[in-house]
């Protein structure tokens, strides 16, 4: 069934009696023969035609890659987001400002992930290094210094 106004509800020259919800008056064109425009005069009609926009949206959407289910916690998981996210733009199955904002956030989280890893690596080289110097103390004995005997011969009181 279509709803998109017939040849004899063409709007006329008149602007719609109406008013919007913010109770200004509706800036649209009254159709031909009446005083209100296509959807003050078919009220019923507007929640249908958005629950269409939404579905034909959400078709489009539900094809490409489902970004919330994605676990990120690697590098190559933000890495294969990024390489799906393109392919889904190439192909037309996602809006360019989606793909825009999918590679935004992706690369926050890149750099995240990429300072949480030198950070970890910073800890294992420090307890690596820990580590050498616990066992070196172990190993090597105190050196002795000079007796009282050899200090004192040195400063030629002996």
């Amino acid at each position: 069934m279509s709803t998109a106004p017939t040849a004899h509800q063409k709007a006329t020259k008149r602007r719609c009696q109406s008013t919007n919800k913010a109770g200004r008056r509706c800036t649209a064109w009254a159709l031909k023969g009446g005083t209100h425009c296509f959807f003050h005069e078919h009220p019923e009609k507007v929640e249908e035609l958005g629950r269409q926009g939404g579905e034909a949206k959400g078709v489009k959407n539900a094809r490409g890659a489902r970004y919330g289910e994605r676990s990120l916690k690697t590098v190559e998981d933000v890495t294969a987001l990024l390489g799906d996210t393109i392919k889904d733009l190439g192909l037309g199955l996602i809006d360019p400002k989606e793909a825009t904002a999918v590679g935004y956030l992706a690369a926050g989280m890149l750099k995240a992930l990429q300072q949480g890893d030198v950070e970890n690596r910073l800890r294992a080289l420090e307890a690596v290094e820990r580590s050498k110097a616990e066992k070196s103390k172990r190993d090597d004995p105190p050196t002795p210094g000079p007796s009282i005997y050899e200090r004192l011969k040195a400063q030629g009181k002996i």
